[in-house]
């Protein structure tokens, strides 16, 4: 039998454990629950070039926040392609895009809407006589604020980029 001092050491060791566990699995709760949530990555293909596209966040005014502006050389002719992973292509999102005639310096502006599961990739046809400018992916606005993808894939005489990044 044991004596009746193990026994109050065996209780205060394991009261010990249980509570270190508990606040063990306490704070591993707390940093889980409070973790930024972080938006995927697009993957952007052009002329055997790769790039991984990072989200940032605009408003209505494209006033933007944390976005940074993917140059992907895209030469007049040549498609873009996008892949996207499963939480924006399972969303609703839009695909926006300029493009621009060199020979009359005209640009033109469009966008398609996509819904749930529509696409988890999608090419930009290049054509002759046409050079695509940039892309951009963004889902709607939550607060305000919308997520967003940018591809510029024309360097602008003097520099800068398509989408104000701030």
């Amino acid at each position: 039998m044991m004596q009746a001092r193990t026994k109050q050491i065996l209780a205060l060791i394991t009261a010990v454990v249980v509570v270190s566990a508990a606040g063990l699995a306490g704070v591993v709760a707390y940093l889980v629950g409070n973790a930024e949530e972080r938006l995927p990555t697009i993957t952007a293909f052009a002329k055997q070039e790769t790039a991984t596209v990072e989200p940032g966040f605009c408003d209505q005014m494209l006033r933007c926040a944390g976005l940074e502006v993917i140059e992907l050389p895209v030469p007049e002719g040549y498609p873009l392609q996008l892949s996207l992973p499963e939480e924006i292509a399972n969303s609703d999102w839009r695909l926006s895009v300029q493009i621009g005639i060199p020979e009359t310096r005209e640009v033109f502006e469009g966008y398609q809407d996509y819904k749930p599961g529509e696409a988890y990739a999608v090419t930009i046809p290049g054509a002759e006589g046409e050079q695509l400018i940039g892309a951009i992916i963004q889902l709607p606005a939550q607060g305000g604020l919308a997520p967003v993808w940018a591809i510029q894939t024309v360097p602008l005489p003097g520099g800068g980029v398509v989408v104000p990044a701030s």
